[in-house]
Protein backbone atom coordinates (compact mmCIF):
# COMPACT_ATOMS: atom_id res chain seq x y z
CA UNK A 1 0.00 0.00 0.00
CA UNK A 2 1.36 3.46 -0.90
CA UNK A 3 1.56 6.42 1.41
CA UNK A 4 -1.51 8.03 -0.21
CA UNK A 5 -3.45 4.83 0.09
CA UNK A 6 -2.38 4.48 3.74
CA UNK A 7 -3.56 8.01 4.43
CA UNK A 8 -7.08 7.32 3.07
CA UNK A 9 -7.32 3.74 4.29
CA UNK A 10 -10.25 4.52 6.51
CA UNK A 11 -12.33 6.01 3.67
CA UNK A 12 -12.90 3.69 0.69
CA UNK A 13 -14.67 6.32 -1.45
CA UNK A 14 -11.82 8.81 -1.11
CA UNK A 15 -9.31 6.04 -1.87
CA UNK A 16 -11.07 5.29 -5.15
CA UNK A 17 -10.90 8.95 -6.20
CA UNK A 18 -7.20 9.08 -5.38
CA UNK A 19 -6.49 6.01 -7.50
CA UNK A 20 -8.39 7.55 -10.45
CA UNK A 21 -6.41 10.80 -10.24
CA UNK A 22 -3.10 8.92 -10.01
CA UNK A 23 -4.01 6.80 -13.10
CA UNK A 24 -4.86 9.91 -15.14
CA UNK A 25 -1.62 11.65 -14.16
CA UNK A 26 0.39 8.58 -15.12
CA UNK A 27 -1.30 8.50 -18.58
CA UNK A 28 -0.49 12.17 -19.28
CA UNK A 29 3.01 12.31 -17.82
CA UNK A 30 5.96 12.28 -20.16
CA UNK A 31 6.79 8.73 -21.15
CA UNK A 32 8.52 6.78 -23.86
CA UNK A 33 6.83 4.94 -26.75
CA UNK A 34 8.73 2.03 -28.18
CA UNK A 35 8.41 0.83 -31.78
CA UNK A 36 9.98 -2.41 -32.93
CA UNK A 37 10.60 -3.42 -36.57
CA UNK A 38 12.66 -6.09 -38.30
CA UNK A 39 15.46 -4.72 -40.53
CA UNK A 40 17.35 -6.82 -43.11
CA UNK A 41 20.98 -5.85 -43.43
CA UNK A 42 23.02 -5.88 -46.64
CA UNK A 43 24.57 -9.24 -45.75
CA UNK A 44 21.12 -10.80 -45.34
CA UNK A 45 21.06 -10.91 -41.56
CA UNK A 46 18.02 -9.70 -39.69
CA UNK A 47 18.03 -7.50 -36.60
CA UNK A 48 15.30 -5.93 -34.51
CA UNK A 49 15.41 -2.15 -34.54
CA UNK A 50 13.86 -0.39 -31.57
CA UNK A 51 12.89 3.27 -31.91
CA UNK A 52 11.86 5.38 -28.98
CA UNK A 53 9.59 8.44 -29.05
CA UNK A 54 9.18 10.55 -26.02
CA UNK A 55 5.58 11.42 -25.24
CA UNK A 56 5.18 14.97 -24.04
CA UNK A 57 2.35 15.86 -21.74
CA UNK A 58 0.13 18.75 -23.05
CA UNK A 59 -2.09 20.98 -21.05
CA UNK A 60 -5.73 21.74 -21.98
CA UNK A 61 -4.69 25.17 -23.26
CA UNK A 62 -2.15 23.62 -25.64
CA UNK A 63 -4.72 21.16 -26.91
CA UNK A 64 -7.22 23.96 -27.63
CA UNK A 65 -4.53 25.93 -29.49
CA UNK A 66 -3.70 22.96 -31.70
CA UNK A 67 -7.40 22.30 -32.42
CA UNK A 68 -7.95 25.89 -33.52
CA UNK A 69 -4.94 25.71 -35.83
CA UNK A 70 -6.41 22.55 -37.40
CA UNK A 71 -9.81 24.16 -38.02
CA UNK A 72 -8.18 27.28 -39.43
CA UNK A 73 -6.19 25.22 -41.95
CA UNK A 74 -9.41 23.44 -43.08
CA UNK A 75 -11.27 26.75 -43.49
CA UNK A 76 -8.37 28.18 -45.44
CA UNK A 77 -8.41 25.18 -47.80
CA UNK A 78 -12.17 25.44 -48.31
CA UNK A 79 -11.92 29.16 -48.96
CA UNK A 80 -9.14 28.57 -51.47
CA UNK A 81 -11.25 25.91 -53.19
CA UNK A 82 -14.25 28.25 -53.37
CA UNK A 83 -12.10 31.00 -54.81
CA UNK A 84 -10.77 28.62 -57.43
CA UNK A 85 -14.30 27.39 -58.33
CA UNK A 86 -15.67 30.93 -58.50
CA UNK A 87 -12.77 31.97 -60.64
CA UNK A 88 -13.23 28.93 -62.88
CA UNK A 89 -16.96 29.62 -63.18
CA UNK A 90 -16.29 33.26 -63.98
CA UNK A 91 -13.83 32.13 -66.63
CA UNK A 92 -16.46 29.68 -67.97
CA UNK A 93 -19.11 32.38 -68.05
CA UNK A 94 -16.84 34.62 -70.03
CA UNK A 95 -15.66 31.85 -72.34
CA UNK A 96 -19.18 30.42 -72.93
CA UNK A 97 -20.41 33.86 -73.93
CA UNK A 98 -17.55 34.34 -76.34
CA UNK A 99 -17.97 34.10 -80.10
CA UNK A 100 -15.40 31.28 -80.32
CA UNK A 101 -17.38 29.07 -77.91
CA UNK A 102 -20.64 29.72 -79.73
CA UNK A 103 -19.00 28.98 -83.08
CA UNK A 104 -17.58 25.69 -81.75
CA UNK A 105 -20.95 24.73 -80.28
CA UNK A 106 -22.61 25.54 -83.59
CA UNK A 107 -20.25 23.23 -85.49
CA UNK A 108 -20.70 20.46 -82.94
CA UNK A 109 -24.49 20.78 -83.14
CA UNK A 110 -24.35 20.68 -86.93
CA UNK A 111 -22.30 17.47 -86.84
CA UNK A 112 -24.51 15.75 -84.27
CA UNK A 113 -27.74 16.59 -86.08
CA UNK A 114 -26.26 15.55 -89.41
CA UNK A 115 -27.27 18.92 -90.83
CA UNK A 116 -26.04 20.27 -94.13
CA UNK A 117 -26.10 23.88 -92.90
CA UNK A 118 -26.86 25.63 -89.63
CA UNK A 119 -27.74 29.29 -89.11
CA UNK A 120 -27.87 30.82 -85.62
CA UNK A 121 -28.97 34.31 -84.61
CA UNK A 122 -28.96 36.02 -81.22
CA UNK A 123 -27.29 33.22 -79.22
CA UNK A 124 -25.53 34.04 -75.97
CA UNK A 125 -24.97 33.37 -72.27
CA UNK A 126 -25.64 36.21 -69.81
CA UNK A 127 -24.66 35.15 -66.32
CA UNK A 128 -26.65 31.99 -65.68
CA UNK A 129 -29.15 32.60 -68.50
CA UNK A 130 -28.99 31.27 -72.05
CA UNK A 131 -30.94 32.80 -74.93
CA UNK A 132 -31.24 32.22 -78.67
CA UNK A 133 -33.33 34.25 -81.09
CA UNK A 134 -33.42 31.94 -84.10
CA UNK A 135 -31.81 28.68 -85.24
CA UNK A 136 -32.45 26.94 -88.58
CA UNK A 137 -30.88 23.63 -89.62
CA UNK A 138 -31.21 22.30 -93.17
CA UNK A 139 -30.57 18.64 -94.00
CA UNK A 140 -29.30 16.70 -97.04
CA UNK A 141 -31.67 15.12 -99.54
CA UNK A 142 -31.16 11.66 -98.00
CA UNK A 143 -32.84 12.80 -94.78
CA UNK A 144 -36.57 12.76 -94.06
CA UNK A 145 -36.10 16.28 -92.67
CA UNK A 146 -35.80 19.28 -94.91
CA UNK A 147 -35.37 21.83 -92.10
CA UNK A 148 -35.82 22.44 -88.37
CA UNK A 149 -36.31 25.97 -87.05
CA UNK A 150 -36.28 27.06 -83.39
CA UNK A 151 -37.41 30.50 -82.23
CA UNK A 152 -37.24 32.34 -78.90
CA UNK A 153 -35.16 29.96 -76.78
CA UNK A 154 -34.69 30.79 -73.08
CA UNK A 155 -33.16 28.73 -70.26
CA UNK A 156 -31.68 29.00 -66.77
CA UNK A 157 -28.34 27.19 -66.50
CA UNK A 158 -27.29 25.23 -63.43
CA UNK A 159 -23.82 25.17 -61.90
CA UNK A 160 -22.86 22.01 -63.80
CA UNK A 161 -23.13 23.95 -67.07
CA UNK A 162 -20.03 25.95 -66.17
CA UNK A 163 -18.13 23.00 -64.71
CA UNK A 164 -18.51 20.80 -67.80
CA UNK A 165 -18.81 23.58 -70.38
CA UNK A 166 -22.19 22.45 -71.81
CA UNK A 167 -25.68 23.89 -71.60
CA UNK A 168 -27.59 22.20 -68.78
CA UNK A 169 -30.61 22.94 -66.60
CA UNK A 170 -34.08 21.92 -65.50
CA UNK A 171 -36.17 23.47 -68.25
CA UNK A 172 -35.67 24.92 -71.72
CA UNK A 173 -38.47 27.08 -73.15
CA UNK A 174 -39.16 27.68 -76.84
CA UNK A 175 -41.61 30.12 -78.36
CA UNK A 176 -41.96 28.25 -81.64
CA UNK A 177 -40.68 25.14 -83.44
CA UNK A 178 -41.18 24.45 -87.15
CA UNK A 179 -40.27 21.06 -88.63
CA UNK A 180 -40.46 20.63 -92.41
CA UNK A 181 -40.48 17.06 -93.79
CA UNK A 182 -39.12 16.32 -97.23
CA UNK A 183 -41.65 15.21 -99.86
CA UNK A 184 -41.26 11.53 -100.77
CA UNK A 185 -38.13 10.99 -98.64
CA UNK A 186 -37.37 7.83 -96.70
CA UNK A 187 -37.87 7.73 -92.96
CA UNK A 188 -34.24 7.55 -91.83
CA UNK A 189 -34.24 9.58 -88.62
CA UNK A 190 -31.38 11.95 -87.70
CA UNK A 191 -29.30 11.57 -84.54
CA UNK A 192 -30.97 12.53 -81.29
CA UNK A 193 -31.42 16.30 -81.36
CA UNK A 194 -29.26 17.98 -78.73
CA UNK A 195 -28.49 14.75 -76.90
CA UNK A 196 -25.11 15.86 -75.57
CA UNK A 197 -25.35 19.61 -76.12
CA UNK A 198 -28.64 20.63 -74.54
CA UNK A 199 -28.94 18.54 -71.42
CA UNK A 200 -32.27 19.79 -70.04
CA UNK A 201 -34.72 17.61 -68.11
CA UNK A 202 -37.69 19.10 -69.95
CA UNK A 203 -38.15 21.19 -73.10
CA UNK A 204 -41.39 23.19 -73.45
CA UNK A 205 -42.73 24.69 -76.67
CA UNK A 206 -45.70 27.05 -76.94
CA UNK A 207 -46.24 26.63 -80.71
CA UNK A 208 -45.12 23.37 -82.36
CA UNK A 209 -45.79 22.69 -86.05
CA UNK A 210 -44.92 19.95 -88.56
CA UNK A 211 -45.57 20.13 -92.28
CA UNK A 212 -44.30 18.75 -95.55
CA UNK A 213 -42.28 20.87 -97.93
CA UNK A 214 -45.28 20.97 -100.29
CA UNK A 215 -47.30 22.73 -97.58
CA UNK A 216 -51.03 22.18 -97.88
CA UNK A 217 -50.46 19.31 -100.34
CA UNK A 218 -48.59 17.16 -97.82
CA UNK A 219 -50.32 14.07 -96.37
CA UNK A 220 -50.52 15.66 -92.91
CA UNK A 221 -49.92 19.01 -91.26
CA UNK A 222 -49.67 19.72 -87.52
CA UNK A 223 -50.11 23.27 -86.28
CA UNK A 224 -50.98 25.33 -83.18
CA UNK A 225 -49.74 22.52 -80.93
CA UNK A 226 -48.52 22.96 -77.37
CA UNK A 227 -45.82 20.38 -76.62
CA UNK A 228 -43.10 19.37 -74.22
CA UNK A 229 -40.32 16.79 -74.40
CA UNK A 230 -38.63 14.78 -71.68
CA UNK A 231 -36.25 11.83 -71.37
CA UNK A 232 -37.81 8.83 -69.60
CA UNK A 233 -34.52 6.91 -69.37
CA UNK A 234 -31.12 7.81 -67.94
CA UNK A 235 -29.36 6.78 -71.16
CA UNK A 236 -31.42 9.33 -73.14
CA UNK A 237 -31.64 6.91 -76.06
CA UNK A 238 -35.37 7.70 -76.20
CA UNK A 239 -37.17 11.02 -75.88
CA UNK A 240 -40.91 11.43 -75.40
CA UNK A 241 -42.85 14.30 -76.95
CA UNK A 242 -46.27 15.09 -75.44
CA UNK A 243 -49.04 17.23 -76.96
CA UNK A 244 -52.06 18.52 -75.07
CA UNK A 245 -53.56 20.54 -77.91
CA UNK A 246 -53.11 21.20 -81.62
CA UNK A 247 -54.71 20.72 -85.03
CA UNK A 248 -53.87 17.73 -87.25
CA UNK A 249 -54.93 18.31 -90.86
CA UNK A 250 -55.11 15.10 -92.93
CA UNK A 251 -54.99 15.58 -96.70
CA UNK A 252 -58.27 14.75 -98.41
CA UNK A 253 -60.05 14.15 -95.11
CA UNK A 254 -61.10 15.77 -91.85
CA UNK A 255 -59.20 18.01 -89.47
CA UNK A 256 -58.56 16.48 -86.03
CA UNK A 257 -58.44 18.64 -82.91
CA UNK A 258 -55.83 16.91 -80.73
CA UNK A 259 -56.78 16.30 -77.11
CA UNK A 260 -53.66 14.30 -76.26
CA UNK A 261 -50.73 12.74 -78.09
CA UNK A 262 -47.56 10.89 -77.16
CA UNK A 263 -44.63 10.22 -79.51
CA UNK A 264 -41.52 8.23 -78.61
CA UNK A 265 -38.49 9.26 -80.71
CA UNK A 266 -35.16 7.41 -80.74
CA UNK A 267 -32.05 7.56 -82.92
CA UNK A 268 -33.65 4.86 -85.11
CA UNK A 269 -37.04 6.41 -85.77
CA UNK A 270 -40.42 6.96 -84.19
CA UNK A 271 -40.65 4.01 -81.84
CA UNK A 272 -44.37 4.48 -81.20
CA UNK A 273 -47.03 7.15 -81.24
CA UNK A 274 -50.65 7.54 -80.18
CA UNK A 275 -52.89 10.48 -81.03
CA UNK A 276 -56.43 11.10 -79.78
CA UNK A 277 -58.73 13.91 -80.74
CA UNK A 278 -62.07 15.07 -82.05
CA UNK A 279 -63.27 15.99 -85.52
CA UNK A 280 -65.90 18.55 -84.54
CA UNK A 281 -67.07 20.69 -81.65
CA UNK A 282 -69.35 19.25 -78.96
CA UNK A 283 -72.92 20.57 -78.86
CA UNK A 284 -75.97 20.12 -76.68
CA UNK A 285 -77.84 18.39 -79.51
CA UNK A 286 -77.72 14.58 -79.00
CA UNK A 287 -77.56 13.92 -82.76
CA UNK A 288 -74.45 16.12 -82.97
CA UNK A 289 -72.40 14.57 -80.18
CA UNK A 290 -68.64 14.95 -80.27
CA UNK A 291 -66.91 12.54 -82.64
CA UNK A 292 -63.65 11.01 -81.44
CA UNK A 293 -60.77 9.38 -83.31
CA UNK A 294 -57.46 7.81 -82.29
CA UNK A 295 -54.36 6.79 -84.27
CA UNK A 296 -51.41 4.62 -83.24
CA UNK A 297 -48.33 3.05 -84.83
CA UNK A 298 -44.60 3.50 -85.38
CA UNK A 299 -42.24 4.54 -88.19
CA UNK A 300 -39.15 2.39 -88.65
CA UNK A 301 -36.12 3.46 -90.73
CA UNK A 302 -36.90 3.25 -94.43
CA UNK A 303 -40.64 2.72 -93.81
CA UNK A 304 -43.28 4.45 -95.88
CA UNK A 305 -44.59 7.49 -94.07
CA UNK A 306 -48.07 6.74 -95.46
CA UNK A 307 -48.54 3.85 -93.05
CA UNK A 308 -50.81 1.98 -92.56
CA UNK A 309 -51.52 3.00 -88.96
CA UNK A 310 -54.12 1.70 -86.51
CA UNK A 311 -57.28 3.78 -86.16
CA UNK A 312 -60.33 3.70 -83.87
CA UNK A 313 -63.29 6.06 -83.93
CA UNK A 314 -66.46 6.91 -82.03
CA UNK A 315 -69.72 8.41 -83.29
CA UNK A 316 -68.32 9.04 -86.77
CA UNK A 317 -70.31 8.26 -89.90
CA UNK A 318 -69.36 5.18 -91.91
CA UNK A 319 -69.39 7.46 -94.95
CA UNK A 320 -66.32 9.23 -93.52
CA UNK A 321 -64.28 6.07 -94.22
CA UNK A 322 -65.79 5.12 -97.60
CA UNK A 323 -65.46 8.52 -99.32
CA UNK A 324 -69.24 8.75 -98.98
CA UNK A 325 -69.72 6.23 -101.78
CA UNK A 326 -71.87 3.76 -99.80
CA UNK A 327 -73.95 6.43 -98.08
CA UNK A 328 -77.14 5.76 -100.08
CA UNK A 329 -77.38 2.07 -99.20
CA UNK A 330 -75.83 1.74 -95.72
CA UNK A 331 -75.61 4.42 -93.03
CA UNK A 332 -74.20 3.90 -89.53
CA UNK A 333 -71.95 5.46 -86.91
CA UNK A 334 -68.86 3.99 -85.28
CA UNK A 335 -69.11 2.62 -81.76
CA UNK A 336 -66.23 3.63 -79.49
CA UNK A 337 -62.53 4.31 -78.93
CA UNK A 338 -60.77 1.98 -76.49
CA UNK A 339 -59.09 3.51 -73.44
CA UNK A 340 -56.24 1.00 -73.53
CA UNK A 341 -53.98 -0.03 -76.39
CA UNK A 342 -55.47 0.70 -79.81
CA UNK A 343 -56.03 -2.45 -81.88
CA UNK A 344 -54.93 -2.68 -85.50
CA UNK A 345 -58.12 -4.27 -86.84
CA UNK A 346 -58.87 -0.98 -88.63
CA UNK A 347 -56.16 1.05 -90.36
CA UNK A 348 -55.59 4.33 -92.19
CA UNK A 349 -53.11 4.84 -95.04
CA UNK A 350 -52.25 8.50 -95.55
CA UNK A 351 -52.72 10.19 -98.91
CA UNK A 352 -49.10 10.24 -100.09
CA UNK A 353 -49.82 8.93 -103.60
CA UNK A 354 -53.61 9.31 -103.57
CA UNK A 355 -56.01 12.25 -103.21
CA UNK A 356 -57.61 10.87 -100.02
CA UNK A 357 -56.52 8.57 -97.17
CA UNK A 358 -57.59 4.93 -97.40
CA UNK A 359 -59.39 3.22 -94.50
CA UNK A 360 -59.41 -0.57 -94.31
CA UNK A 361 -60.25 -3.27 -91.80
CA UNK A 362 -63.03 -3.95 -89.33
CA UNK A 363 -65.25 -1.07 -88.20
CA UNK A 364 -67.74 -1.61 -85.37
CA UNK A 365 -71.00 0.26 -85.89
CA UNK A 366 -74.19 1.38 -84.18
CA UNK A 367 -77.49 2.85 -85.46
CA UNK A 368 -77.22 0.88 -88.68
CA UNK A 369 -79.77 1.60 -91.41
CA UNK A 370 -80.11 -0.22 -94.76
CA UNK A 371 -82.34 1.42 -97.33
CA UNK A 372 -82.96 1.95 -101.06
CA UNK A 373 -83.20 -1.77 -101.86
CA UNK A 374 -86.35 -3.21 -103.50
CA UNK A 375 -85.73 -6.40 -101.50
CA UNK A 376 -86.65 -4.60 -98.29
CA UNK A 377 -90.00 -3.63 -99.77
CA UNK A 378 -90.61 -7.25 -100.77
CA UNK A 379 -89.76 -8.43 -97.25
CA UNK A 380 -92.34 -6.11 -95.69
CA UNK A 381 -95.07 -7.87 -97.70
CA UNK A 382 -94.43 -10.95 -95.57
CA UNK A 383 -94.41 -9.08 -92.26
CA UNK A 384 -97.51 -8.32 -90.21
CA UNK A 385 -98.48 -4.65 -90.63
CA UNK A 386 -97.60 -3.71 -87.03
CA UNK A 387 -93.95 -4.71 -87.58
CA UNK A 388 -93.41 -3.40 -91.12
CA UNK A 389 -92.02 -0.07 -89.95
CA UNK A 390 -88.99 -1.96 -88.59
CA UNK A 391 -87.99 -3.33 -92.00
CA UNK A 392 -88.25 -0.49 -94.50
CA UNK A 393 -85.77 0.95 -93.87
CA UNK A 394 -84.14 -1.87 -91.86
CA UNK A 395 -82.61 -0.54 -88.64
CA UNK A 396 -80.18 -2.49 -86.43
CA UNK A 397 -78.55 -1.37 -83.19
CA UNK A 398 -75.08 -2.93 -83.51
CA UNK A 399 -72.86 -4.70 -86.03
CA UNK A 400 -69.58 -4.50 -87.90
CA UNK A 401 -68.32 -4.31 -91.49
CA UNK A 402 -64.98 -4.95 -93.18
CA UNK A 403 -63.69 -2.31 -95.58
CA UNK A 404 -61.00 -2.88 -98.20
CA UNK A 405 -59.62 -0.95 -101.16
CA UNK A 406 -57.58 -1.75 -104.22
CA UNK A 407 -56.72 0.97 -106.70
CA UNK A 408 -60.01 2.87 -107.15
CA UNK A 409 -62.24 -0.04 -106.13
CA UNK A 410 -63.84 0.01 -102.68
CA UNK A 411 -65.29 -3.11 -101.07
CA UNK A 412 -67.67 -3.38 -98.13
CA UNK A 413 -68.30 -6.78 -96.55
CA UNK A 414 -70.82 -7.70 -93.87
CA UNK A 415 -69.44 -11.02 -92.55
CA UNK A 416 -71.61 -13.82 -91.26
CA UNK A 417 -72.85 -12.77 -87.83
CA UNK A 418 -71.69 -9.22 -88.47
CA UNK A 419 -75.20 -7.73 -88.25
CA UNK A 420 -77.75 -9.70 -86.25
CA UNK A 421 -80.69 -8.28 -84.30
CA UNK A 422 -82.42 -10.98 -82.28
CA UNK A 423 -86.10 -11.48 -83.26
CA UNK A 424 -85.73 -8.87 -86.02
CA UNK A 425 -83.22 -9.55 -88.80
CA UNK A 426 -79.78 -10.80 -89.84
CA UNK A 427 -77.77 -9.39 -92.75
CA UNK A 428 -74.60 -10.44 -94.51
CA UNK A 429 -73.07 -9.73 -97.91
CA UNK A 430 -70.32 -8.15 -99.93
CA UNK A 431 -70.45 -5.31 -102.43
CA UNK A 432 -67.90 -3.30 -104.43
CA UNK A 433 -67.79 0.08 -106.14
CA UNK A 434 -65.31 0.46 -108.99
CA UNK A 435 -63.73 3.63 -110.34
CA UNK A 436 -66.81 4.23 -112.53
CA UNK A 437 -69.02 4.06 -109.40
CA UNK A 438 -70.60 0.82 -110.66
CA UNK A 439 -72.07 -1.28 -107.86
CA UNK A 440 -71.91 -5.07 -107.73
CA UNK A 441 -72.11 -7.80 -105.11
CA UNK A 442 -74.61 -9.77 -103.06
CA UNK A 443 -76.78 -9.24 -100.01
CA UNK A 444 -78.51 -11.80 -97.82
CA UNK A 445 -81.39 -10.75 -95.53
CA UNK A 446 -82.87 -12.96 -92.83
CA UNK A 447 -86.10 -12.53 -90.89
CA UNK A 448 -87.41 -14.85 -88.13
CA UNK A 449 -88.89 -17.99 -89.67
CA UNK A 450 -91.99 -17.53 -87.53
CA UNK A 451 -92.83 -14.34 -89.45
CA UNK A 452 -92.25 -15.90 -92.87
CA UNK A 453 -94.39 -18.99 -92.17
CA UNK A 454 -97.57 -17.30 -91.09
CA UNK A 455 -98.78 -16.63 -94.65
CA UNK A 456 -99.45 -20.19 -95.80
CA UNK A 457 -101.63 -22.92 -94.27
CA UNK A 458 -98.83 -25.50 -94.66
CA UNK A 459 -96.49 -23.39 -92.47
CA UNK A 460 -93.78 -23.23 -95.10
CA UNK A 461 -92.20 -19.84 -95.94
CA UNK A 462 -92.79 -17.97 -99.16
CA UNK A 463 -90.64 -19.29 -102.06
CA UNK A 464 -88.49 -16.14 -102.08
CA UNK A 465 -86.99 -17.32 -98.77
CA UNK A 466 -84.64 -20.18 -97.95
CA UNK A 467 -84.82 -21.64 -94.45
CA UNK A 468 -81.71 -21.66 -92.27
CA UNK A 469 -82.51 -22.73 -88.73
CA UNK A 470 -84.81 -20.13 -87.19
CA UNK A 471 -84.23 -17.65 -90.02
CA UNK A 472 -85.88 -17.24 -93.42
CA UNK A 473 -83.14 -16.03 -95.80
CA UNK A 474 -83.63 -13.86 -98.88
CA UNK A 475 -80.59 -13.79 -101.21
CA UNK A 476 -80.17 -11.01 -103.73
CA UNK A 477 -77.60 -9.67 -106.18
CA UNK A 478 -76.63 -5.99 -105.97
CA UNK A 479 -76.27 -3.79 -109.04
CA UNK A 480 -76.71 -0.20 -110.20
CA UNK A 481 -74.51 2.76 -109.22
CA UNK A 482 -73.44 4.02 -105.84
CA UNK A 483 -76.02 6.76 -105.46
CA UNK A 484 -78.85 4.60 -106.95
CA UNK A 485 -78.38 1.04 -105.64
CA UNK A 486 -80.56 -1.71 -107.08
CA UNK A 487 -80.99 -5.47 -106.72
CA UNK A 488 -82.43 -8.37 -108.70
CA UNK A 489 -85.75 -8.63 -106.80
CA UNK A 490 -87.71 -8.40 -110.06
CA UNK A 491 -86.10 -11.64 -111.27
CA UNK A 492 -86.45 -13.23 -107.81
CA UNK A 493 -90.17 -12.38 -107.65
CA UNK A 494 -90.74 -13.70 -111.19
CA UNK A 495 -89.25 -17.08 -110.31
CA UNK A 496 -91.06 -17.14 -106.94
CA UNK A 497 -94.41 -16.54 -108.70
CA UNK A 498 -93.94 -19.77 -110.62
CA UNK A 499 -93.19 -21.68 -107.41
CA UNK A 500 -96.27 -20.22 -105.68
CA UNK A 501 -98.64 -21.83 -108.23
CA UNK A 502 -98.25 -25.18 -106.48
CA UNK A 503 -98.80 -23.70 -103.01
CA UNK A 504 -102.03 -22.94 -101.10
CA UNK A 505 -103.34 -19.40 -101.22
CA UNK A 506 -101.74 -16.90 -98.87
CA UNK A 507 -103.74 -15.97 -95.79
CA UNK A 508 -104.41 -12.24 -95.39
CA UNK A 509 -102.92 -10.82 -92.19
CA UNK A 510 -106.27 -9.42 -91.06
CA UNK A 511 -107.60 -13.00 -91.00
CA UNK A 512 -104.62 -14.56 -89.25
CA UNK A 513 -104.36 -15.41 -85.52
CA UNK A 514 -100.64 -14.88 -84.91
CA UNK A 515 -100.77 -15.97 -81.25
CA UNK A 516 -102.47 -19.27 -82.20
CA UNK A 517 -99.89 -19.88 -84.92
CA UNK A 518 -96.99 -19.15 -82.56
CA UNK A 519 -98.31 -21.82 -80.17
CA UNK A 520 -98.71 -24.33 -83.01
CA UNK A 521 -95.28 -23.43 -84.43
CA UNK A 522 -93.61 -23.99 -81.06
CA UNK A 523 -95.22 -27.41 -80.78
CA UNK A 524 -94.16 -28.34 -84.32
CA UNK A 525 -90.57 -27.27 -83.63
CA UNK A 526 -90.52 -29.47 -80.52
CA UNK A 527 -91.88 -32.45 -82.43
CA UNK A 528 -89.58 -31.89 -85.37
CA UNK A 529 -86.45 -31.64 -83.26
CA UNK A 530 -87.18 -35.02 -81.63
CA UNK A 531 -87.37 -36.83 -84.97
CA UNK A 532 -84.21 -38.33 -86.46
CA UNK A 533 -83.79 -37.30 -90.07
CA UNK A 534 -87.59 -36.80 -90.53
CA UNK A 535 -89.26 -33.67 -91.82
CA UNK A 536 -90.52 -30.99 -89.52
CA UNK A 537 -94.26 -30.93 -89.10
CA UNK A 538 -95.54 -28.45 -91.65
CA UNK A 539 -93.63 -30.08 -94.49
CA UNK A 540 -90.20 -28.32 -94.27
CA UNK A 541 -86.83 -29.59 -93.03
CA UNK A 542 -84.48 -26.93 -91.50
CA UNK A 543 -81.02 -26.77 -93.07
CA UNK A 544 -78.05 -27.77 -90.95
CA UNK A 545 -75.71 -25.43 -92.83
CA UNK A 546 -75.89 -21.78 -93.71
CA UNK A 547 -77.01 -21.39 -97.35
CA UNK A 548 -74.87 -19.77 -100.01
CA UNK A 549 -75.61 -16.12 -100.56
CA UNK A 550 -76.05 -16.82 -104.25
CA UNK A 551 -78.46 -19.75 -103.85
CA UNK A 552 -82.26 -19.58 -104.04
CA UNK A 553 -84.46 -22.64 -103.49
CA UNK A 554 -85.99 -22.27 -106.96
CA UNK A 555 -82.83 -21.47 -108.95
CA UNK A 556 -81.88 -23.89 -111.74
CA UNK A 557 -78.64 -24.59 -113.54
CA UNK A 558 -80.03 -22.79 -116.57
CA UNK A 559 -80.75 -19.63 -114.62
CA UNK A 560 -79.03 -16.81 -116.55
CA UNK A 561 -78.57 -14.90 -113.29
CA UNK A 562 -76.92 -17.79 -111.46
CA UNK A 563 -73.32 -16.99 -110.42
CA UNK A 564 -70.40 -18.55 -112.25
CA UNK A 565 -67.91 -18.19 -109.38
CA UNK A 566 -68.26 -18.90 -105.65
CA UNK A 567 -68.84 -15.96 -103.34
Amino acid sequence: MTDNEDRYAGNEEELTQVRSIIKKLNEEKPSTERKREVVVRADGTKVVRVTKKRKVMMSAVEKGRRRRKHYASILAFVFLLVVICVGFMAFRMVSMSSSSYLAASQEELKARWGAEALQVEGAGVDGTSFHLTHLTATFPESSMLESVSLYGMEAKLDIMSFLVGKLRGDELQLERVEIVLRDGANMQMPLQQGESLWDFRRIDCKDFSVRFASGEEGPIMLKNASAYMYYPHVSKSLSVVMFNQGVLAIKGWKTVNISEAKIGVSTLGIEDFSIRGTTDVATDVPEQRRTTIAFAGKIAPGANFAGPYAVETENMSLADFTKGRFEELLTARTVSVSHGKISDRATITLAVESPEPIFQGEFHLKNICLSSFPALMSITEHIEPAKRRLYNPLSLHRGHVVLSAQDETLSLEIPSGGMVERDLATVRGKMTLNAANELSGEMSYGIPMLLARVEYPDGRPDPIFQQNGDWAILNTRIKGVGHRPEDDMAEVEARAAIARKDRPARIPFDQFDLDKFATQFGASQSTGSSSQGGEVQGGHQPLNQEPSLRSNPFETADDPFAPKTPF
